[in-house]
């Protein structure tokens, strides 16, 4: 049995982040926003694609035994079919079927439609290679550009798939997975602040079979 997830954040927050050190990050006095700036800030979407393989007790979306299905997420927001990858050796490269690389990540850092105008790749390359915290103005500026971000996150046994976009995705990737109803896979949806813990996130291993799943659980 494959067990696929769909965590979604919409919308979610995406300032520019104080450091730790900051006194503002520490409730202390610190800088303000003005409220009108924070009512004109422009949203932003977060989803997070995880896999576990129940059978052969691997975690991770690149651990599904039927992939297939994982794979039409990637193409699910639309958007044209040109493709850029940032690998790990933080080059930026044109790629016509992105595909494997969402299969197989382990040289891949980060993927995006390609945009039609000039793309700065010094911001690509900050939002594959740096914290989160500190790339969110370089990762502003690519969804800008490009709608979607696929990033690579590490899992137990592979890799899952984390999702930005300047727009909404989940309705996009739910009739997606509807649309490719898999025999011995299930699939779920759940908000992502709901799973903030790793039992929560790791529900299928816990609850499955035992007790009914709570109401913020979708299962497709």
């Amino acid at each position: 049995m494959d067990i696929l997830k769909y965590f979604y954040e919409e919308p979610m927050p995406l300032e520019a982040l104080t450091s730790d050190n900051d006194p503002a990050a520490r409730g202390k006095k610190g800088p303000t926003v003005p409220l009108e700036q924070l009512l004109n800030t422009p949203s932003y979407f977060r989803g997070y694609l995880a896999g576990t393989n129940m059978k052969a007790d691997r975690i991770g979306l690149t651990a599904l035994e039927q992939d297939e299905i994982a794979v039409s997420v990637l193409r699910a927001p639309g958007d044209g079919e040109s493709w850029l990858a940032v690998s790990e050796d933080q080059t930026v490269r044109d790629v016509a079927d992105p595909s494997p690389r969402f299969r197989d990540p382990s040289n891949t850092l980060l993927m995006v439609r390609k945009p039609s105008e000039e793309l700065l790749r010094e911001a690509l390359i900050r939002v594959a290679t740096e914290p989160r915290r500190k790339a969110i103005p370089a990762l502003r500026s690519v969804l800008d550009a490009c709608s979607v971000v696929y990033l690579r996150e590490p899992a137990h046994d592979g890799f899952d798939w984390s999702l930005y976009s300047s727009r909404p995705l989940r309705r996009a990737i739910e009739a997606t997975l509807l649309r490719h109803a898999t025999p011995g896979m299930r699939r779920f949806v759940l908000p992502y602040q709901k799973a903030r813990s790793e039992q929560k996130f790791y529900f299928e291993r816990w609850q499955l079979n035992d007790e009914p799943l709570p109401d913020y659980i979708q299962e497709l």
